[in-house]
């Protein structure tokens, strides 16, 4: 038990101590996070529109979610490993799982203004799950439509966003 304690307790000091360097942050200042555009923009109103919305085939729309979880999870891990050479296997995994949390995922969703597009069924609220499902929904249609360059770039700026917040957050609780 104390090897696994041992090891978060690693891990959590290599995500939280900013002294180590191991992840520069391109700057002081937190920077937006912007979705790429499209080649072609009129699918953008296929992925925004929520299966909730009546007369909505949302076939596509979950086959997109689908695809574009998995091609988020590939991004993600893929920029930690480059970005990270020396990084354990537990603190990639631990890296890793926060980025592709749901709750996260509705961060990035809500910093690239998504919350205020998505369409959904009358009075209906947009959730958590929502936002995050959108996120992943964008990835596919980027991947489908062969922006496979601007998606490698999308997944750098999101964790240098995360990076971002925590440096921010964890300043802000030595203060």
């Amino acid at each position: 038990m104390s090897r696994i304690t041992d090891i978060l307790k690693r891990s959590l000091n290599f995500i939280l101590n900013p002294q180590k360097q191991l992840f520069p942050l391109s700057s002081n200042v937190q920077k937006k996070l912007k979705l790429p555009p499209l080649k072609d923009e009129t699918l953008r109103d296929e992925i925004l529109t929520h299966p909730s919305v009546p007369l909505n085939n949302h076939h596509p729309y979950r086959r997109y979610c689908f695809y574009g979880d998995k091609a988020y999870n590939y991004f993600i891990a893929r920029e930690l490993y480059n970005r990270l050479p020396n990084a354990s296997n537990a603190e990639l995994s631990i890296l890793t799982n926060k980025l592709i949390s749901r709750s996260f995922l509705a961060e990035v969703a809500t910093e690239c203004g998504l919350d205020k597009l998505i369409k959904v069924a009358k009075n209906a609220p947009i959730s958590t799950g929502i936002l995050c499902e959108n996120v992943e929904a964008h990835f596919a249609i980027y991947i489908l439509n062969g922006m496979e360059d601007e998606m490698k770039r999308f997944a750098s700026d999101i964790i240098d966003f995360y990076f971002e917040k925590e440096t921010v957050q964890k300043k802000e609780e030595t203060s």
